[in-house]
């Protein structure tokens, strides 16, 4: 992992409240049960402030992974 993979992981464990040692490949909405559609609306801010990049509705129906995040920010600019 690079630091941004570090920063997405650690921003989505901070974000949902998970344990510190949570793997990137288990942070998976279908996982956690916080992360509904109220979390999905404050997550999608929370990155695009910490990344500075700006999603729009078709690709947040498919941020619903850690890998998914990261491969979405990869397409911005972002390394991750």
């Amino acid at each position: 992992m690079n630091v941004e993979t570090d920063r997405l992981r650690d921003l989505l464990i901070e974000f949902f409240e998970l344990d510190p040692d949570t793997m990137a490949a288990d942070i998976v909405q279908e996982r956690i049960a916080k992360w509904d559609s109220l979390a999905m609306v404050q997550l999608i801010v929370e990155l695009q402030t910490v990344f500075g990049v700006g999603f729009d509705v078709d690709e947040i129906d498919r941020l619903t992974s850690c890998s998914q995040i990261g491969e979405a920010l990869g397409r911005k600019g972002v390394k991750v």
